[in-house]
């Protein structure tokens, strides 16, 4: 962890931004979700499709999702390869989407898979006490698809590969399935290491002691 922290700070610390949604370019070289490219879409044909062991599948539009019950979170990101961003996240929690749906009792994992086709899979009692969040917007302003956008799930609690970008499929299962970061060589369950990590917005180290602690810095 430590020689990887220091090896993605060397070659990225200058041209990091103080504000990453200013900047682009800066965010290009930031998270570990995105080494590895996003997909345009065409928003008015955007749709997040949610099935799997549910009552009701269904697919909901941009629009839909608009305007589901909104909220903002003032929270942080952790990556695994030693970066961390606090920012004003704002979208809707997983059971604003779930309850129109309906798990099946059966359900327990949370299976998302993004416009790339990469797969990650978290428990789902987890994403409910974590307060885990669908983001739309960043900063108030819609979020780019290079953060993700349109659709992210935001999980604060473990690395944030394990919640992917663009997503355009949720599924509902009673199986765990391996993850597209954890065939990488990531840790599969996404959780925060001790150490030493960069935190953009604050252009300085700080130090994560406990796995998983939720920072306040």
């Amino acid at each position: 962890m430590t020689a990887m922290f220091h090896s993605l700070y060397n070659r990225t610390v200058a041209s990091l931004a103080p504000n990453a949604e200013q900047s682009d370019k800066a965010f290009l070289n930031w998270p570990a979700s995105y080494l590895d490219g996003f997909q345009a879409f065409d928003p008015e044909h955007y749709r997040l499709q949610v099935d799997g062991l549910v009552e009701k599948p269904q697919q909901f539009s941009l629009k839909e999702m608009s305007g589901f019950m909104r909220i903002q979170q003032n929270r942080r990101l952790v990556f695994a390869d030693g970066l961390t961003y606090k920012a004003t996240w704002e979208g809707f929690v997983v059971n604003e989407l779930l309850h129109r749906v309906t798990p099946k009792p059966e359900a327990k994992y949370l299976i998302q898979t993004n416009l790339a086709g990469h797969v990650e899979c978290l428990p789902l009692k987890e994403l409910f006490t974590q307060r885990a969040l669908f983001c739309l917007k960043i900063g108030g302003k819609s979020l780019p698809a290079i953060y993700g956008g349109p659709v992210r799930l935001m999980v604060f609690d473990r690395y944030a590969h394990k919640g992917l970008g663009q997503i355009v499929r949720l599924e509902l299962s009673d199986v765990e399935v391996a993850g597209h970061f954890a065939q990488k060589g990531y840790n599969p369950t996404g959780e925060i290491e001790p150490g030493n990590y960069y935190a953009t917005d604050l252009q300085s180290i700080q130090i994560i002691k406990t796995p998983g602690e939720v920072t306040q810095w």
